[in-house]
């Protein structure tokens, strides 16, 4: 039997302790215990998608009324103990910190949100539901955490907050994700030769490497970064007395809503002709394919409620659109218009000694108490 009724930081610790590394995506562990956790106030369904559990839990209010769902994931990238200060997966609070692997990414904000959760559970004068989406797959992907949540149940709320990190910044916006393949074709000889005149599919990939990173279709807006490019993927060689034919770039590409997909090949093209202008002639091939839509929604009631919640806690709102994708675009792409982001502070996401601020788990918390009890509240004056 687990036990219940834990604060915050050791809510936290515990979703730390266990290991729910993606891939490889095995968190059974984890799921049952969050399904017994919000089974003692909540009405609980988990479901499965490829092996993967996802947690849903309900407090209905009223038969009528809005519905307001709270969201976050327990699955974390893979870890290695080498270079941590403590073990990933022994938590450890010092300064004011919790360190820890998902402390940031995000067992502290999903801490935060599950007892929020529970608080509203007991509160009186709300009406209509609040659904909490604790899912087990966001690290690669979402599509067998949030999206499988989305299409299986047809849950389609009118309100959606997320506690993925924000640094208590409201996050009204995201980029999305376009991802580009390249392999460029030179010529194929032993090394020994390179005093002849030759095409290096290495040497193209390596300048076009520098050139993207610096690539600005000046689409930057005051809370939104412009568009990036960054190659995550170089692949060439076949020996070590060789100079390849060919040579392979993968390109990530996070995009504003001002830049489309077909706007980022353009640019790709661009660049690859001029290159043609130094190299001489060469061949490619370029598959460009959207993986995820931007998204901007900064005046929504949601945002408005947030606002005067940060007000009420002596909180200043901050509006924010950077970083990466999240599961916010899936309730998007459903045509949910309040989605906004807001969870703690935390440093070194993904990376060693990653950590979340302890006193932010519990503002965070207060943030989605207050949130709940303003829209869900039948005493609207």
């Amino acid at each position: 039997m687990w036990w219940f009724n834990v604060d915050y930081v050791e809510l936290a610790c515990k979703l730390i302790e266990f290991d729910t590394s993606n891939p490889p995506g095995d968190q059974s562990e984890c799921a049952d215990y969050l399904a017994d956790y919000l089974g003692e106030f909540s009405n609980v369904r988990v479901y499965e998608k490829d092996g993967v559990k996802n947690v849903l839990a309900e407090l209905a209010f009223s038969k009528s009324g809005p519905t307001l769902a709270f969201n976050g994931h327990w699955d974390t990238v893979p870890w290695s103990p080498e270079a941590w200060v403590t073990h990933p997966l022994k938590p450890v609070v010092h300064g004011g910190w919790l360190y820890g692997r998902g402390a940031a990414d995000m067992k502290g904000g999903l801490a935060a949100i599950i007892l929020a959760f529970e608080e509203v559970s007991g509160l009186e004068n709300l009406e209509g539901k609040l659904i909490l989406m604790a899912v087990g797959d966001e690290e690669t992907g979402g599509f067998k955490g949030t999206r499988y949540l989305l299409s299986r149940t047809g849950l389609r709320p009118d309100y959606v907050l997320i506690g993925e990190t924000t640094d208590l910044l409201l996050k009204v916006g995201r980029r999305g994700i376009i991802q580009a393949k390249l392999r460029v074709y030179g010529d194929e000889m032993h090394s020994s030769r390179v005093y002849l005149s030759y095409v290096s599919s290495i040497e193209i990939c390596s300048e076009l490497t520098l050139l993207v990173r610096k690539l600005d279709p000046g689409d930057a807006g005051d809370i939104m970064p412009r568009t990036t490019f960054a190659v995550t993927i170089f692949e060439a060689g076949v020996k070590e007395n060789v100079i390849p034919r060919t040579a392979n770039l993968h390109i990530d590409i996070r995009n504003t809503p001002k830049v489309t997909r077909s706007d980022v090949e353009s640019l790709l093209r661009r660049e690859l002709e001029r290159l043609k202008e130094k190299y001489g002639d060469f061949n490619y091939e370029l598959d460009v394919r959207e993986a995820a839509k931007p998204y901007m929604i900064r005046d929504s009631h949601l945002v408005r409620v947030l606002e005067d919640v940060y007000r009420k806690l002596g909180l200043t709102p901050v509006h924010d659109a950077g970083g990466g994708a999240s599961d916010g675009r899936f309730f998007v792409e459903e045509g949910v218009r309040n989605v906004v982001e807001v969870g703690p502070i935390g440093e070194n996401i993904h990376g060693i000694n990653e950590k979340v601020e302890v006193e932010s788990i519990f503002q965070t918390q207060k943030i989605y108490i207050e949130a709940a009890s303003a829209i869900l509240g039948s005493d609207k004056s």
